[in-house]
């Protein structure tokens, strides 16, 4: 039976170009092009070649058309021998069986095949494979190959050795071209390798030069990491570019260089007359700081440099001209020059300072942006007070007074104990104040310094003098920042003096015991605080560096870092890139020959104080070797929760018709990736013309439209993907490589293979989390926020970057929605559960804590019980209500009777929440305070302590949510607070309204039992 045709009716096209291109070169002998074939049946690679009717030759007998054809595939795969070759006939779909590889090189491949269709087009598809793995993981191999001729044809066409006397020559079939399934995915031109001739006679005309350098133009990115594209070695290496550029715009300059001996400090130096430097080398670090390095390039392998040069707005019709110098240390130095022809043509676009077809890479400019580098403030915080006097430092809701070491003293929030408002009695966290403790040694202290960076920010610093003895032995320099969210940031640079040996460098803390009842972090689960911990580092199994305790209205977060500090991969790659082991903190020693840490934490509880050591252990301190014992709070909760703001927020997460979702009630949409308006992962403005509409169709239904965005991965459709690649791991993690087809045939190899999402066809690739690539990021938000059309917020699938990111990123939503006068942005933060062997036991809440006050909402998220969990791990591990956040459910759905204690629902439309909205909407909730039972002061309980109840202060009344985390149906009466309810009269009448999935409706009369059954609960209204 015939294969599926391989051929759409679409015309087969050669390789296009674009303006201000040069041609593609191609491949060094054939014509490429692209033509249209299942992918995933036939490889994405093939050759079209061509069988002729020869009359005066005729057919060797037994030979049945019989055909040799040599294949110049110029292959980057080690093995072509091992890969099999499917041929089939272009006429009748029809898969050739008797096909020979006689001999198949990384050069070229020789094939014998029975055109068993007669004259015509055959196709050879030679690089055909398997997608294995998980459907959004997978994990592609070439496939083996698989003699399929019939031996009997086989032995005559095939010339023997052994054979005696003249056999017949074979018919050779013509080569046309070669196609790509789609320009993509095409080797054309910088993915066919030279030929060893060609190379052999490339290196002796440069035998002794260190290295090569090979401009070229910048749509055609270099992807080969160890090969030479075979165009180079033809055309041989050069020391000027040509090209034709923009007015406004970033031209990039893309050159090629090919190490023949190992390099060491390569720099590359740009003189040009409007600015520009040198991507690898320079530019602007992800904390707005000047950036440089030296590279190291390896012999034999080949790095691509790209320089940003800046053209004047006002150079229409002129030259611009520059001159690259690459420098390696010893080696005598390359100049490139470079002469650009700008267009006299302009287009105003790029004159605004748009960056036009991102194929161009006018992008990379990004990676130097510094937007929202600053101290200023974002909603809802306050700048930070300083009253030197009594070294107290205050934001919202919270206060931090310093002890004369700089360390805190006392922690106290004045948050209420609904989380509702910031002006709440008092509540001090510490019992005595915070010490860095190394036994013998004395301290003496200087005087705290204050430096006021912005209403943001309040920088301190006191410097250690410790004395054992009476002699002085150590010096410690501590440096604190407190930031308006209640980061406080210490570095605590220990210097001895003399060899020391000590028994441990630890710091303790005293809480007391009634402010703290509750924990999460250092394999601890959020909830309940155990009456002790013993937890010691493991970085390689456990991405654990923090713990948090505290309640419901004062807590605090611990963690313990060093000057080495990586934020680590997350999200199913923990083991790829993990934590980075404080050397100060963890003290790896070799005990017995083994290696060991001696650094860990342990809590222990008494009648009135809970204690936390975080120790060291014992070291032998070096004279001018210094230690950082560095140190990181963060002071809770961050904001006060807005449950009326927050019901009225309504979710919709797919781009269907704007009309149709306001229409069932939701009033905010999220679009998803994958979807019409963004199919590609974390690169949005791939599509912005399409996603500009759909935000504009969903601002005239009044709804606020959102997008997933983030920098854990990056899509393969992004232009910038390969250059990227090319920059030493600064941007994308190293990896075991593999994964899809598409990376493995062009991106190589180092680098760890993400997501897949085959309906929109979008491959992805790790990124590193902390590098410029925030800086991209965050102007990448500013283009997606500006103008009446913008994104108004985003949608965070767990967070590869840091808080000072997080802080960027609020602040470019919040000056566009502020520019556009729209209240905003939204800011959404889902995570999958986190406290899994492959990411490391760590609890998702715990893991985020630090970006919490820039997010509004939590969606937390695949994998997390809803039902066999306890109230307090909802509340600590998944309402978000400790750290001034609402949240939402996922997995399966969620509970909706424990959620609609929490405030939670499921997320919409795979949950249907209309009937819950429609009686929000009705008794009056999104406009109403809520006391949840959290609130010592809360108006309503019930008479079983694990049936709980949250309540709301509506103009008609109460509106009481019930929840049951008992075993069995308990019939329960409700409790009320006398002061708390005076507008509701104790006999008011108690009804449960009907609500589609929710719940039936009934009526109860004042002081009558309820039942509830297990896991579930009622929504009641209580008065008019």
């Amino acid at each position: 039976m015939p294969l599926p045709s391989p051929v759409s009716p679409a015309v087969i096209s050669r390789l296009t170009t674009i303006a201000n291109s040069t041609p593609a070169k191609g491949h060094p002998e054939l014509e490429c092009g692209v033509g249209t074939w299942d992918k995933l049946l036939y490889g994405n690679h093939r050759f079209v070649i061509d069988v002729q009717a020869d009359e005066a030759r005729g057919w060797p007998a037994g030979t049945t058309q019989a055909h040799r054809v040599v294949l110049p595939w110029r292959r980057q795969d080690t093995e072509p021998a091992t890969v099999d070759v499917i041929v089939v006939s272009r006429s009748t779909g029809t898969r050739v069986r008797n096909v020979i590889v006689e001999e198949a090189t990384r050069a070229s491949g020789s094939l014998v095949f029975e055109a068993i269709d007669g004259p015509g087009t055959y196709f050879v598809y030679y690089l055909t494979y398997a997608m294995l793995g998980k459907p959004h993981y997978p994990q592609a191999q070439y496939l083996p190959h698989r003699p399929a001729a019939d031996p009997a044809w086989a032995a005559v066409v095939v010339r023997s050795a052994w054979a005696s006397g003249a056999q017949a020559e074979l018919p050779t079939a013509r080569v046309l071209r070669y196609e790509a399934a789609s320009e993509r995915d095409s080797f054309a031109p910088m993915n066919f390798t030279a030929r060893a001739e060609e190379l052999e006679h490339f290196r002796s005309l440069h035998a002794g030069e260190a290295f090569l350098v090979f401009p070229e133009d910048r749509l055609n990115p270099v992807s080969m990491h160890s090969e030479l594209p075979a165009h180079w070695v033809i055309d041989g290496p050069s020391n000027s570019f040509h090209g034709t550029a923009l007015a406004g715009e970033d031209y990039v300059v893309q050159l090629g260089l090919y190490a023949q001996k190992e390099l060491e400090g390569v720099s590359v130096d740009v003189v040009s007359p409007a600015g520009r430097h040198c991507v690898n080398t320079d530019g602007v670090d992800r904390l707005g700081k000047p950036w440089r390095r030296a590279l190291n390039v390896p012999a034999g392998t080949v790095r691509a440099l790209f320089v940003v040069l800046p053209i004047p707005a006002e150079a229409a019709g002129t030259a611009h001209s520059a001159t690259i110098t690459i420098c390696a240390a010893g080696e005598s130095p390359r100049k490139i020059e470079v002469t650009l022809e700008v267009a006299t043509e302009t287009d105003p676009a790029i004159l605004a300072g748009g960056f036009g077809d991102p194929r161009f890479l006018r992008r990379l400019a990004w990676l130097d942006s510094d937007v929202a580098q600053d101290a200023e403030l974002v909603k809802p915080y306050t700048a930070v007070s300083l009253d030197e006097s009594s070294a107290t430092l205050g934001i919202l809701g919270r206060s931090l007074r310093l002890a004369e070491s700089g360390l805190p003293a006392q922690v106290t929030s004045t948050f209420t104990a609904a989380v509702t408002a910031t002006d709440g009695p008092a509540v001090e966290l510490l019992d005595v104040p915070v010490r860095l403790d190394i036994d013998g040694i004395h301290w003496h202290y200087s005087s705290i310094v204050f430096t006021v960076q912005g209403p943001a920010r309040v920088q301190w610093r006191c410097q250690w003098t410790g004395t054992k003895d009476g002699k002085a032995a150590l010096a410690l320099d501590l440096e604190g920042v407190l930031d308006a969210d209640g980061a406080v940031s210490y570095r605590l640079r220990l210097s001895p003096e003399q060899n020391l040996d000590v028994p441990d460098v630890g710091l303790h803390l005293g809480f007391r015991k009634a402010a703290v009842p509750f924990a999460m972090g250092l394999g601890v689960p959020g909830g309940r605080r155990p009456e002790t911990v013993d937890w010691t580092w493991d970085v390689a199994t456990k991405n654990q560096d923090a713990l948090w305790l505290g309640g419901v209205n004062a807590g605090m977060q611990l963690s313990l870092r060093d000057e080495r500090y990586e934020r680590p991969l997350n999200t199913n790659f923990y083991r790829e890139k993990p934590l980075v082991e404080p050397e100060s903190w963890a003290n790896r020693q070799e005990d017995g020959g083994q290696p060991t840490v001696r650094g860990g934490v342990a809590l222990r509880t008494t009648e009135n104080r809970v204690t936390l050591h975080a120790f060291s252990g014992a070291r032998s301190l070096t004279a001018g070797q210094p230690l950082d014992f560095n140190v990181r709070l963060l002071l809770t909760p961050f904001k006060a929760i807005e449950p009326g703001k927050h019901l009225s927020k309504r979710y919709f997460h797919e781009p269907a018709d704007p009309e149709s979702i306001a229409a069932a009630g939701a009033t905010v949409v999220n679009v998803h990736h994958a979807t019409a308006p963004a199919p590609y992962i974390n690169d949005p403005l791939l599509t912005e013309d399409s996603l500009r509409e759909y935000v504009a169709g969903c601002h005239r239904s009044g709804l606020k439209a959102k997008i997933y965005n983030t920098v854990r991965e990056l899509t393969f459709h992004s232009p910038e993907l390969l250059p990227l690649l090319q920059l030493d791991h600064e941007i994308f993690s190293d990896g075991p490589g593999a994964g899809h087809i598409w990376l493995q045939e062009h991106a190589g190899s180092g680098y760890v293979s993400a997501w897949f999402a085959p309906n929109v066809e979008d491959i992805a690739v790790v990124t590193t989390g902390e590098s410029r690539w925030e800086n991209f990021y965050v102007r990448s938000l500013q283009e997606l926020a500006r103008g009446e059309d913008g994104i108004d917020g985003i949608y965070l699938d767990d967070i590869a970057y840091d808080r000072h990111a997080m802080v960027r990123v609020r602040k470019v939503l919040e000056r566009a929605c502020a520019a556009r006068g729209v209240d905003g942005p939204e800011i959404d933060l889902h995570s999958a559960n986190q406290f899994t062997a492959h990411d490391g036991y760590a609890s998702s809440a715990n893991l985020y804590m630090e970006q919490l006050p820039y997010v509004d909402r939590l969606w937390l998220g695949e994998y997390f019980d809803y039902d066999t969990t306890d109230p307090d791990y909802w509340l600590v591990e998944l309402s978000g209500i400790p750290f001034g956040l609402m949240g939402e459910m996922l997995e399966g759905g969620g509970n909706p009777w424990r959620g609609m204690v929490f405030g939670m629902t499921g997320r919409a439309p795979a949950v249907d929440n209309r009937p819950l909205w429609e009686c929000w909407a009705e008794t009056g909730l999104e406009h109403a305070p809520m006391q949840g039972f959290w609130d010592p002061q809360a108006p309503v309980w019930t008479s079983h302590p694990e049936v709980l109840a949250t309540t709301w202060l509506t103009e008609y009344g109460l509106v009481v949510a019930l929840a049951s985390w008992a075993e069995h149906t308990e019939e329960v009466t409700l409790i009320f607070d006398d002061a708390a309810v005076t507008g509701t009269p104790k006999d008011a009448s108690i009804t449960a309204p009907a609500i589609r999935g929710f719940q039936s409706a009934a009526g109860y009369a004042p002081g009558e039992a309820i039942p509830i059954e297990p896991q579930r609960g009622l929504l009641l209204v209580i008065g008019n």
